[in-house]
């Protein structure tokens, strides 16, 4: 009998602590396996965010030109000061950055196709863009053939990779857009017509290397970014990199990359999209990390809890109890650190993307309406740039308070990292109850905060898609929300709208 309880004693904590290292594992395991299907989310959002923005951006070029066609539609005589006002009107409180000119050249009626086509306007009415008027484009064969192919469909025309020559930038690679301008009252129905009623052109010179800077900044978060002039990456079109000295094994082994495609008359552009080696690190690894040294540490003092309990009795009983209840509430607390801000205590992207794809699950087979809300804060980075970042965070805490008591017991209020916030409202009735949140939430952050004696007043543009009207899916909602929430800001800020 003393031989039995002998061997009692050893064995039984060395299989407590396997069976607990056992399960701590398979925590690890499914924490990690949820955590790798949250950086593809995650990887496939940035991308199809990414894209959308130079879409967007490319978009906001063309609409310059069509403006400016439509001045010279207008009136039978446009003056350089009526062109430099129109350009400078037009940029004035927008973004803009990397522009380098919006120039005018007219095309007498009965000119020679081979006859000098120099630029008559410029704006802004800088130096280095004057020093362009007179300067012949048509004989540029990359600009002459965005000029035909402008000329013959009537439509803005896009040049290759072309360099920009002006003075204060010397050898910048960029892109010009071009749009015909056609005489009034002439039919331009047809490729023929459209010549003979050829007016002239206008168009617009950017530096990519400064457009792209103005899109992210000093980086894409998680995110490597080469575009190429054409359909393939080959390295002679490459126009752009952000990670122009990454290392070569770091390139050749991404975790993710996936190719896209931004199409033009005539020819594409390639984008060469790759994670980062700070990818994983910026999203939630530390979780893992977490579960596996607590799980670990709680193994091993599980194990010297049970020897304790079968040694001292009545005194271990007491011991595994509390250490019992510690176990599971620090199972509770890396639960709650690995689906929660710790900023706001908010849920953070992975567990506000479960709710969502439960809540459009649920709308779709009760065949109900959801809503979703990108709320971006405005003005946010001028109070975090001028009173430092502790002031920053506290307005963010406040900020997200006065949101959550705009909503209802069922909805969620999460962030998504920034100054940036998502609401989903499960079960709306029509549109205009997820119009009457997003109200309230206007009219909540339109009240100015006291932070440590400061008065700080922010605001914000929501876009708000709703299921199944702007998207059948957890993926194409959030986008129709986002580009929703980014026209917003276009319009005006502290606005909602709502996506197309």
């Amino acid at each position: 009998m003393k031989l039995s309880l002998r061997h009692l004693e050893r064995l039984l904590p060395v299989c407590v602590g396997l069976a607990s290292l056992c399960l701590t594992g398979w925590l690890w395991l499914h924490e990690r396996q949820g955590l790798d299907a949250n950086l593809r989310t995650q990887f496939d959002f940035n991308v199809r965010q990414t894209t959308s923005r130079i879409e967007q951006r490319l978009a906001a070029c063309e609409q310059m030109l069509r403006g400016a066609r439509g001045l010279f539609d207008a009136s039978s005589h446009v003056s350089a000061t009526d062109f430099q006002r129109y350009v400078s009107v037009l940029t004035d409180g927008a973004d803009f950055a990397g522009l380098q000119i919006m120039a005018y050249t007219p095309w007498p009626k009965g000119h020679a196709d081979n006859a000098p086509t120099p630029i008559t306007y410029v704006a802004p009415d800088t130096p280095a863009n004057r020093a362009a008027i007179g300067r012949d484009m048509y004989a540029d064969p990359l600009r002459r053939a965005a000029m035909q192919q402008a000329r013959d469909a009537g439509t803005a025309a896009m040049t290759r990779k072309i360099t920009l020559l002006v003075h204060d930038v010397p050898q910048q690679s960029g892109f010009a857009m071009y749009q015909a301008l056609y005489a009034k009252a002439q039919p331009i129905d047809t490729p023929e017509a459209r010549r003979e009623a050829l007016r002239g052109w206008v168009h617009v010179a950017f530096r990519l290397e400064a457009l792209m800077a103005s899109l992210y900044g000093e980086g894409i978060p998680g995110l490597a970014l080469r575009i190429y002039d054409g359909s393939n990456a080959n390295p002679e079109d490459l126009i752009f990199d952000s990670h122009p000295g990454a290392d070569a094994e770091e390139q050749a082994a991404p975790r993710f990359a996936t190719l896209q495609y931004i199409g033009f008359p005539q020819h594409n552009w390639t984008l060469a999209i790759r994670s980062t080696p700070e990818f994983e690190q910026q999203r939630g690894l530390g979780s893992t990390r977490v579960i596996a040294v607590a799980g670990t540490g709680l193994s091993l003092l599980l194990a010297l809890l049970t020897w304790q309990l079968v040694t001292g009795r009545s005194r271990a009983f007491a011991h595994a109890q509390a250490m019992t209840r510690e176990l599971r509430e620090s199972e509770e607390r890396m639960r709650h650190m690995a689906q929660h801000d710790p900023l706001t205590r908010l849920p953070n992207r992975a567990l506000f993307a479960d709710r969502l794809q439960s809540a459009l699950a649920r709308a779709r087979r009760e065949h109900t309406q959801a809503g979703l809300m990108f709320v971006d804060l405005d003005r946010f980075k001028p109070v975090n740039d001028a009173h430092g970042h502790a002031i920053g965070d506290k307005l963010l805490i406040a900020a997200a308070a006065r949101m959550r008591e705009c909503l209802r017991e069922a909805d969620t209020l999460a962030r998504m990292g920034g100054d940036e916030f998502v609401v989903l409202l499960p079960h709306i009735d029509a549109p205009v109850d997820a119009q009457r949140v997003a109200e309230r939430i206007l009219s909540a952050l339109s009240h100015p905060f006291e932070v440590d004696g400061l008065a700080l007043q922010i605001s914000a543009s929501i876009g708000i898609g709703l299921f199944p009207e702007h998207g059948e899916d957890d993926v194409s909602l959030m986008k129709s929300a986002d580009n929703a929430m980014y026209r917003a800001k276009d319009v005006g800020r502290a606005c909602l709208v709502f996506a197309a």
